[in-house]
């Protein structure tokens, strides 16, 4: 007796249902209509002879071999993913194209003069510039929205090949009228019950910056997470507190007065970038002409 085939298309049904939790989501995902997605995965269960899917109430619940075939399923379709990602770019090579993703301050301040002397030398290329958080972006470039990205080094693991790129300095700012202010160097000693503003989860600079504090025994004192660089000057000018920020982007404040760059008498705080791409996946001619510019060719 011959087994059966798995039908993709039904496969698909079931396999975003259940990563969706809905085949309302699911529908919406593929483009069709839900009892289209209900009629899939009936197709699918009638075809293996297995149930694959439960009612408990208005609930969809997993049986014993529709959890062993999402499994499977999950790694089908990672590998479709980046089948269909590496063909993509075979099939624009008249210009080429090249999405790059990275965080806020480093599209603003690192990013311009890097894609500048790219596009200098590939004029055709089409670039496209994404920014998130450090760990958003990273999320993102398993899913190869991306073709790499550069953001601050975090712990990404082995699915993603991390590159060590630049060390971006960043500084400790006050408002002109806290107690630091009229300081030369601040020990980070001194820091021990300051309230403190940092960046989101997810922050590389966060990350880098909450372990040298850590690696010099000071558990802050958080007085604010905030993703959004403007709101965290705006709220140290008024006082509130003080924080750690990438120097570029404090360079206008503080040289106007409305904010006090402060030296750190350990040394500067240096944050680590790195570029960062899928790995074991063939990269784009673009890409890899970026990585070369970028001087992070192996």
């Amino acid at each position: 007796m011959a087994s059966p085939q798995i039908n993709l298309n039904q496969l698909r049904a079931f396999f975003l249902t259940v990563r969706e939790k809905s085949m309302t989501k699911a529908a919406e995902a593929l483009f069709v209509t839900q009892p289209a997605v209900t009629m899939q995965i009936k197709a699918l269960e009638e075809s293996l002879g297995v149930k694959l899917l439960k009612k408990r109430g208005k609930l969809l619940e997993l049986t014993d071999a529709g959890n062993l075939l999402f499994g499977y399923a999950e790694r089908v379709f990672q590998v479709v993913d980046e089948m269909e990602h590496v063909l993509r770019r075979y099939s624009d090579m008249s210009g080429g194209s090249l999405i790059i993703g990275t965080t806020r301050s480093f599209a603003r301040h690192l990013m311009p003069g890097l894609l500048s002397r790219f596009q200098e030398q590939f004029p055709t290329v089409k670039v496209s510039l994404e920014v998130g958080s450090s760990q958003e972006i990273a999320d993102d470039l398993r899913e190869f929205r991306y073709d790499l990205a550069i953001i601050g080094k975090l712990s990404y693991g082995n699915t993603l090949r991390v590159i060590d790129y630049s060390r971006e300095e960043f500084c400790l700012v006050t408002s002109p009228t806290h107690r630091f202010a009229a300081e030369k160097t601040i020990s980070l000693k001194q820091l021990k019950n300051e309230p403190i503003i940092i960046r989101e989860e997810g922050s590389g600079s966060r990350y880098a910056i909450l372990s040298l504090l850590r690696e010099h025994g000071i558990i802050p004192s958080v007085l604010i997470e905030a993703g959004s660089v403007q709101f965290i000057k705006e709220y140290v000018m008024k006082g509130r507190g003080i924080s750690f920020l990438y120097v570029p982007e404090v360079e206008l404040e503080v040289k106007m007065g409305f904010l006090r760059s402060l030296r750190i008498e350990e040394g500067p705080i240096l944050v680590q970038t790195v570029i960062v791409f899928p790995r074991n996946v063939e990269l784009s001619l673009p890409a890899r002409e970026f990585l070369r510019l970028a001087g992070a060719m192996e």
